[in-house]
């Protein structure tokens, strides 16, 4: 039984377009199942190197982002204890 699945919409152009459905027939997939497939792989490669990311600034006694009320800019703040 598979896990179900939110639906999620992006705009691609012409160009990328092409390309998806060219790897997803190189796959016998649909042009979706493949982008979703290419997007999943994607977050988790992104979400892994963040992972790796914050475990050497926890490393470096840095624990964290504060953030102005913009979001345009952080500083890094020195872990406690």
């Amino acid at each position: 039984m598979s896990l179900e699945k939110q639906s999620v919409h992006v705009r691609l152009s012409q160009d990328m377009i092409d390309r998806l459905n060219v790897l997803a027939g190189l796959n016998n997939d649909t042009a979706a199942e493949h982008a979703s497939y290419l997007l999943e792989k994607m977050i988790v490669a992104e979400f892994h190197a963040v992972t790796l990311q914050a475990a050497r600034l926890s490393r470096l006694g840095l624990t964290g982002i504060e953030r102005d009320l913009s979001g345009s800019s952080g500083i890094l703040r020195e872990a406690k204890g």
